[in-house]
């Protein structure tokens, strides 16, 4: 008894009948996926707008005086202080 085996049947599927069971079948993957690539267009449809540009090409300031206004605590002025004990 021997088992004739076809070269044509494969055993996996083929990527297209896969990616249709995967656009087919209500996985959590699937779901997961479409919820990823909508954020990740959203936030660099976002980062394009808002952050990839300065308001004015003129305004730039050296980062050591950016870091010290960053990091720095403010001192308040002795002139604001208390107006009630005066």
């Amino acid at each position: 008894m021997t088992i004739a085996l076809n070269r044509n049947s494969n055993p996996r599927p083929s990527l297209r009948k896969r990616f249709a069971a995967w656009a087919r079948g209500p996985t959590l993957a699937r779901d997961i996926a479409i919820v990823l690539a909508i954020k990740f267009a959203l936030l660099m449809v976002l980062k394009y707008a808002f952050f990839n540009h300065p308001q004015a090409e003129h305004m730039s300031l050296p980062p050591d005086q950016v870091a010290q206004a960053l990091l720095s605590v403010p001192v308040p002025h002795p002139s604001q202080g208390d107006q009630h004990a005066r």
